[in-house]
């Protein structure tokens, strides 16, 4: 189809059936079909994009999942917007996302959770999981989401899509509500690779990286392996993702090795709680008197930024720097790392609500921590199939390395 017929099927009346039953889509925009004709007119293609609802949109309603914002407008488009319809990219509608996007699972929040489209009994993932969802069930092609300790790679895993954070830094964040400013990356969840090069092409010059597949060399790092103490309940589950993601690797073809990255261990995961949960709680301080009004969990998470002193942050932003330097140094010897994007895949609804904040959040965003924390471009890519379900395998590449990552993702996926 053309894009403008993408757009079309995405505002029809069987779409919106769709959508109901997962609840991808929180707003759509009326006018898409009028701004669609007005770029055919220009002589460019119009093309279908959904926004994650922390995306400022002018003119259409944003909320941030919250009912502080439920009625909120903003006056101006953020910068990934701007640029996008510039280059004649038509915002479809508005995603669901977990409350603030401080959330692994899409169940908490204005608008109720969003649903997995290849089984609605299970999470799409979070906070991009209204991106993801509607993007696996075919709505729309492509769609924004935002990245801070893996709210587009980990959707994209559940819902067997691609999802792409770029190195942080290389798209604003302008007009995007903050959760932890030096974390939050804006990114593209698709269901083809192609559609994640179209839209990454606007914002990111790609140079062809000089890499054969026969000299392919993947890393699979010592830390991709989940810690006992996250294991619990889902200790079977765990352990066929891992056995499946090892038989994944080896099958490839190419030259694959294991790599030990003892400053991560000692580091990543230990420091990017205190990055992550300090900045949000900065972030929500003027609301502090309104905390009361969010979702539990997400409040939760905000108390908890209060615990750690600025001598806890400064030291965890100084080991940033350590554990980045380590990343140099091991891709000296291999192209990129490659982990499971998700240790398990998507569970039931009925099994999170409640429990947002519990080891449910710790277990799904454990292999996409790392690459958060030093601001490393990384990829999920859909791969395995567990139980029925899909999970994806993520790829990281050193800061800056955008195109080789892009690069690895198409010779291993051709």
């Amino acid at each position: 189809m053309s894009g403008y017929e993408l757009i079309k099927y995405a505002l029809s009346t069987d779409s919106r059936r769709v959508n109901e039953s997962i609840n991808a889509f929180v707003l759509y925009n009326d006018r898409a079909l009028d701004e669609a004709e007005r770029i055919l007119r220009l002589g460019l293609e119009p093309l279908p994009l959904g926004v994650k609802d922390i995306i400022y949109t002018k003119g259409l309603r944003t909320t941030m999942g919250s009912k502080l914002y439920k009625d909120f407008i903003p006056d101006y488009d953020a910068y990934v917007v701007k640029v996008l319809k510039k280059c004649g990219w038509v915002v479809v509608g508005k995603t669901n996302t977990h409350e603030f996007a401080s959330g692994a699972t899409s169940t908490s929040g204005l608008f109720g959770p969003t649903r997995n489209p290849l089984d609605t009994s299970r999470i799409s993932g979070g906070s991009s999981g209204g991106s993801a969802a509607a993007v696996a069930a075919s709505l729309i092609p492509v769609a924004l989401g935002s990245d801070t300790a893996g709210s587009i790679r980990m959707p994209a895993s559940l819902c067997g899509i691609y999802g792409y954070k770029p190195t942080y830094g290389v798209i604003s964040t302008y007009g995007v509500y903050p959760l932890a400013p030096s974390l939050d990356t804006i990114g593209f969840l698709a269901k083809d690779l192609s559609w994640v090069y179209r839209i990454s092409k606007e914002f990111i010059k790609f140079e062809l990286v000089d890499i054969d597949f026969s000299d392919l060399k993947l890393g699979v790092p010592t830390w991709f392996k989940v810690p006992d103490h996250l294991r619990g309940e889902y200790q079977d589950l765990i352990d066929e993702v891992e056995g499946k993601f090892l038989d994944y690797v080896a099958s490839l073809g190419c030259e694959y090795r294991d790599v030990s990255m003892p400053i991560a261990e000692k580091y990543a995961w230990k420091y990017f709680p205190v990055i992550r949960y300090s900045e949000a709680t900065v972030t929500h301080l003027s609301n502090k008197e309104r905390w009361g009004e969010y979702s539990p969990d997400v409040r939760k998470l905000l108390e908890k930024g209060l615990e750690y002193s600025a001598v806890d942050y400064l030291e965890a932003m100084a080991h940033r720097e350590h554990v980045k330097d380590e990343l140099s140094r091991v891709l000296k010897d291999v192209d990129a790392i490659i982990t499971p994007t998700t240790p398990i895949p998507a569970p039931k609804v009925e099994d999170v609500l409640g429990k947002e904040d519990g080891i449910i959040r710790s277990v799904l965003t454990y292999e996409a921590v790392y690459a958060s924390y030093i601001g490393a471009p990384a990829i999920s890519i859909p791969a395995l199939n567990v139980r029925g379900l899909p999970v994806g395998i993520q790829l990281i590449c050193n800061v800056m390395e955008d195109s080789k990552l892009l690069n690895i993702t198409s010779l291993i996926t051709r």
